[in-house]
């Protein structure tokens, strides 16, 4: 090669066919760990088609996610959320709950593509009431309460879209404000997730 000509390097920018295509949040729902997430996804979902098969079928790459969070920013949530609900109308999304799915985490194992929600034997779910700390003068705390209203309204919303619960029974387990702690088989139940692993 003279030194006039280049070495031209090609990379593909498809996914292998067999490559596994995971993402997932680990600790807790915020704006590092869901700008990570959104961006992975976006990735993922343009690139959700497979090759043609023999019969000239494509067939659609699924995304494996996994979760394991204490919870978090409520509005993060719905980031996340609002973008698998995008993704998941053509490109299958597998949600996997491991160790624990608390609080903000719980609306996101719940929005995987219904019959592939699947939970650990032994992860625990948590769901309670949206919290807020603001501090400030006092109109300063009256708006961010009911901004926190409407927005654990919103969430309790999503999760009766997304589960078997309606929303007498959701607000039931809210309702007195502590931690209310299901199992994997609860949440089975619940229509939370769908296998248990």
């Amino acid at each position: 090669m003279s030194d006039q000509e280049e070495e031209v390097i090609v990379f593909e920018s498809e996914d292998e066919p067999d490559e596994p295509r995971v993402l997932g949040i680990y600790g807790d729902v915020n704006e590092e760990n869901t700008q990570e997430f959104l961006i992975g996804l976006l990735h993922y979902h343009h690139t959700c088609e497979g090759p043609p098969d023999e019969d000239g079928i494509i067939p659609l790459k699924p995304v494996d996610f996994y979760i394991s969070t204490g919870g978090g920013n409520v509005a993060e949530m719905f980031a996340v959320y609002d973008m698998m609900r995008m993704v998941r109308e053509d490109c299958p999304l597998h949600t996997f709950g491991i160790g624990k799915v608390m609080s903000a985490g719980v609306l996101l194992l719940a929005a995987g593509t219904k019959g592939e929600r699947r939970i650990g034997k032994n992860c625990r779910i948590m769901l309670h009431r949206v919290l807020t700390g603001e501090s400030g003068s006092l109109h300063n705390i009256q708006a961010s309460v009911k901004e926190a209203e409407i927005m654990e309204l919103m969430m309790f919303e999503a999760l009766v879209e997304e589960t078997n619960l309606t929303m007498k029974q959701v607000k039931k387990i809210v309702a007195k404000n502590l931690d209310a702690y299901f199992s994997a088989e609860e949440a089975v139940e619940m229509g939370i997730a769908d296998i248990i692993v």
